[in-house]
């Protein structure tokens, strides 16, 4: 069931959409998301563009790159188009698609996300969670109190809904990073290798980007930097 709301705020704080938040400050020029390998191994070879993902937090066989914002941050996109699978994240920008403006938000680029979302009447923060978006994820319920704080911050006469207030309480700025950590998925991440991704995930504002679904289609949305099209019509 989807939450009716003007615009969604889809997170996955590790690491799909702090991963596409790195991807756009580094040039990405656009991203299609989708729900299945498949679909990724397709577009890529149709549009030739870079193959990104990961299937249990590593990036399978013949993929360019995995699903390290890290890696992301660094990587040669300048000007060219990805495409991005991900057991959560990706899957969960795809259900949201249709439904009002989706935008991918993570800490790196909330600040930026959040102003953007100011111009709706309704902001619906969505948490990617785990096992393909069945199971309840703290660290994106931290990260999502986090963009909620930001956003009364920006507005202070927003409502809030039950949901919101109890995950703004949650994320205590001087607590939210030893949480993250001690999470589920956050303990994985580390044992896989990836807590330099931790350390740049829990960053806040560091990214201008605002990706936001522009096309979409069954299993797949395709993505642009809001900021990146407005200096274009400049």
């Amino acid at each position: 069931m989807v939450v009716d709301a003007d615009c969604y705020l889809v997170v996955d704080l590790l690491r799909a959409t702090t991963t596409i938040a790195m991807l756009f400050s580094a040039g990405l020029r656009d991203l299609v998301v989708v729900d299945s390998i498949g679909l990724a191994q397709e577009y890529a070879a149709l549009d030739k563009r870079l193959l990104l993902g990961e299937v249990g937090g590593l990036p399978p066989e013949g993929f360019d790159y995995g699903n390290s914002p890290v890696e992301a941050a660094a990587a040669p996109v300048q000007g060219r188009g990805a495409v991005l699978f991900t057991t959560n994240g990706t899957a969960a920008l795809c259900a949201r698609a249709g439904h009002g403006a989706i935008l991918s938000c993570s800490l790196v680029n909330a600040k930026a996300v959040v102003n953007a979302a100011a111009r709706y009447e309704s902001v619906l923060v969505t948490c990617a969670g785990t096992g393909g978006g069945t199971r309840f994820a703290l660290e994106d319920f931290l990260a999502a109190g986090a963009i909620v704080r930001l956003q009364t911050e920006a507005s202070p006469e927003a409502e809030l809904g039950d949901a919101a207030r109890l995950a703004a309480e949650a994320a205590d700025p001087g607590l939210i990073r030893e949480r993250i950590i001690s999470s589920e998925h956050g303990k994985e991440t580390v044992e896989l290798g990836f807590a330099p991704d931790i350390d740049l995930a829990i960053q806040v504002g560091i990214s201008e980007a605002i990706p936001e679904v522009v096309e979409h289609g069954a299993g797949w949305a395709r993505l642009v930097d809001r900021n990146a099209r407005a200096t274009a019509r400049d």
